[in-house]
């Protein structure tokens, strides 16, 4: 089914308050598609519909939605206190901090008075780093494995400890300081005699990313190392967090953007273009457009004063077109 009919069929659902049907549908659709339909729903309906999601759908349909969805439906459960505890408590710590350092100062404060003192401890450390940095995008969700474990002893630790993962393709390896001394890929491990050792599989080349580098170097990092993930260091080289694939390519397609629209003219326009008035937008594009007319007038007139040469050798001009 189309969006366009999904939306005008919940739509409809949510305004006869069938329940038990939107419940239905939703669970035929993946957590993308769902978070495209809230993306199109007006507001009441879109909270309403985002309140019907299960706890594990709302943590992964919340992570799509657009920063200006995000804050609509905070908004809408203004009043249900211990919902939007549920949520910020279930999305990752690098998604939560996103969304939050988006959001006005006092909400972000109030927000995160929800969170328990353990997530408050993470989030406040997360929003202490600069802006533009790889400590904003990593989460402290991994898992990390001590050099003198057994093969059968690290699974396990993994089994216990793996689900809150971010991912699990890459298992970090540090010393009883924490200071990071290998990664080793998930496969190494389950291949591996149930009675080696964790240093046995390490030959201790290694990348990581520094929590005070910028985000381009991650990008760049990515590329040259090809990797569904990274660690990222402290100063002294204590495994802090990971990044991973994901968080870089959202910060590749919000570049993007901005630099789409940026040469448009129109970067402050679509924070949200739907509030953005015609003369906002016009004031913004208006020295774009003027210099396109006198660039046209004056090409106009370049060629008008070498239409006879142009006339004597149209095939000369239409072959060099097709260089």
């Amino acid at each position: 089914m189309m969006l366009s009919e999904n939306k005008a069929d919940f739509r409809n659902l949510i305004r006869n308050r069938e329940w038990e049907e939107v419940k239905r549908k939703l669970n035929q659709m993946d957590n993308f598609q769902i978070a495209r339909l809230i993306e199109e729903l007006p507001i009441k309906q879109e909270v309403v519909l985002f309140r019907l999601l299960s706890r594990e759908q709302a943590k992964e349909v919340f992570h799509y939605l657009s920063r200006f969805k995000k804050e609509n439906i905070v908004n809408g459960l203004a009043q249900n206190i211990d919902i939007i505890s549920l949520l910020l408590k279930d999305i990752s710590p690098d998604v939560r901090t996103s969304f939050l350092e988006e959001l006005p100062g006092e909400v972000s404060k109030r927000l995160i008075a929800l969170l328990s003192e353990e997530d408050q401890r993470t989030t406040t450390v997360l929003l202490g780093y600069p802006q533009d940095s790889i400590g904003r995008l990593m989460t402290p969700n991994y898992v990390a494995l001590q050099p003198q474990l057994t093969i059968d002893e690290a699974l396990n630790h993994i089994r216990q400890n793996g689900e809150m993962s971010e991912t699990l393709n890459i298992i970090y390896v540090v010393n009883r300081e924490g200071f990071m001394v290998d990664d080793i890929d998930i496969k190494h491990i389950i291949l591996a005699s149930p009675t080696q050792k964790i240093f046995e599989l390490m030959d201790h080349r290694f990348v990581a990313l520094q929590a005070e580098d910028d985000q381009e170097t991650a990008i760049r990092m990515f590329q040259d190392y090809d990797r569904v993930a990274l660690p990222v260091l402290d100063t002294k080289g204590v495994l802090i967090g990971i990044v991973t694939i994901d968080d870089v390519m959202d910060v590749v397609e919000k570049e993007s953007t901005e630099d789409f629209h940026r040469f448009g003219s129109i970067q402050d326009a679509i924070i949200n273009p739907l509030k953005a008035g015609v003369f906002y937008i016009y004031n913004k594009r208006v020295l774009w457009l003027t210099t396109l007319v006198f660039m046209n007038v004056f090409s106009g007139a370049a060629i008008a004063n070498f239409e006879d040469v142009i006339e004597s050798v149209v095939a000369l001009v239409f072959s060099c077109l097709y260089l």
